[in-house]
């Protein structure tokens, strides 16, 4: 039976039914995904699910996928009849940089494959070109500003320490799930004690 929420939350992530350790077999690489704990501190990161691009030795680089921002694309392209395109917050570094992910290699030369169907980067021009014509839809392509950043062994601390889940990126996550329910979905498809997890309320208070 699980213990109370308090408990979990004061011996710091370390009882087994609440931060099931289950992600052992899967390594950090880019196509990964990084599914914050329930209760993280940090309030750039709540409940954001990141899509892992670079990892090595000397740093890790990622987007979030969840964090879709009022403004869009326009503001940041004013050369471009552009209206209506949403705009994600892909992490709290640098947001003066754009970056992009998409699922169609076939219009959009140039971008490194991350996993089955999904790319990024690539030949920026001719994505906005895509957009503006009307032939690359939404669920095509993610714009994000800011990125998610680690410096070395930072990273593997903080996955260590149970801050981050791990698991497989598909193209649906990132393209097609409602960035709302993107969280609590992949935690629900982890099955098992993550599924558990996925319920949790935002206020421990309310569990």
């Amino acid at each position: 039976m699980l213990v109370a929420i308090g408990e979990f939350i004061s011996n710091k992530l370390t009882n087994f039914f609440y931060m099931p350790k289950k992600n052992a077999p899967l390594e950090l690489k880019a196509g990964i995904l990084l599914v914050s704990e329930p209760f993280l501190d940090d309030p750039s990161f709540h409940r954001s699910v990141i899509l892992l691009c670079e990892h090595s030795s000397s740093h890790s680089f990622g987007l979030v996928l969840n964090q879709r921002q009022e403004i869009v694309l326009d503001s940041y392209m004013d050369e471009k009849m552009m209206e209506e395109v949403p705009i994600y917050l892909g992490g709290p570094v640098d947001p003066t940089i754009m970056q992009f992910v998409h699922r169609r290699p076939d219009l959009i030369p140039e971008g490194l494959e991350l996993g089955e169907g999904i790319f990024w980067s690539g030949d920026f021009e001719r994505a906005i070109e895509l957009v503006v014509a009307g032939e690359l839809g939404f669920d095509e392509i993610k714009f994000f500003i800011g990125y998610s950043g680690w410096g070395a062994g930072q990273l593997e601390r903080e996955v260590k320490s149970n801050a981050w889940m791990l698991h497989p990126a598909k193209a649906d996550y990132v393209f097609d799930e409602p960035s709302t329910q993107l969280w609590r979905k992949v935690l629900f498809d982890k099955g098992g004690d993550y599924r558990v997890l996925s319920t949790y309320p935002d206020d421990p208070n309310l569990n």
